[in-house]
């Protein structure tokens, strides 16, 4: 591979998505040739010649953004309203369907049945924001029910210990 003073003109070779059109007078930070570029998606750059053999440069920038369906960070036309409603619902969907392998329809079906509150208290939700949450067994991953904040807390503390949460009931009723 042709290097520092042994470098010669490489105009006209394909590197990855690059292909090189000319040979510039101007050198890069670490003494390599630059070149004037044209990438498969028809932008011209001027990308130094080490960072094109090194592998750092593939391209001009364009397959770092992949768009449309390709791109890994497609969200079905949700992701242009970052923060809205909307779209924190369909995050909070996919969360569900990833953690608990829980879909919408189906946690729709046990708001419903427990009347849109808490399975234990009975709090009412959507009093406030991020008021409901999924309760699972952490071992079998089996969902078991909706519960509020404070609940859901509890039985984390707890760690879902049958026996302690029995002597807790024991140590309430001293009184």
């Amino acid at each position: 591979m042709p290097r520092g003073r042994f470098h010669t003109d490489q105009s006209g070779r394909k590197i990855h998505k690059l292909t090189l059109l000319k040979m510039l007078n101007e050198r890069t930070g670490n003494s390599s040739f630059k070149y004037l570029t044209k990438c498969e998606c028809g932008t011209e750059k001027v990308i130094g010649y080490s960072l094109m053999t090194s592998g750092r440069a593939k391209s001009c920038g364009c397959s770092q953004y992949p768009k449309g369906k390709d791109s890994p960070n497609y969200k079905h036309g949700l992701s242009q309203e970052r923060h809205t409603l909307r779209y924190k619902k369909y995050q909070r969907e996919c969360y569900d369907k990833h953690k608990y392998n829980l879909l919408p329809e189906a946690k729709q079906s046990m708001v419903k049945a427990q009347k849109n509150s808490c399975a234990i208290c009975g709090y009412k939700f959507g009093q406030k924001s991020g008021d409901m949450h999924v309760d699972h067994n952490h071992e079998t991953g089996k969902v078991r029910g909706l519960l509020c904040d404070l609940c859901n807390r509890g039985l984390g503390y707890f760690k879902d210990n049958k026996q302690s949460l029995a002597n807790a009931i024991k140590y309430l009723n001293k009184e």
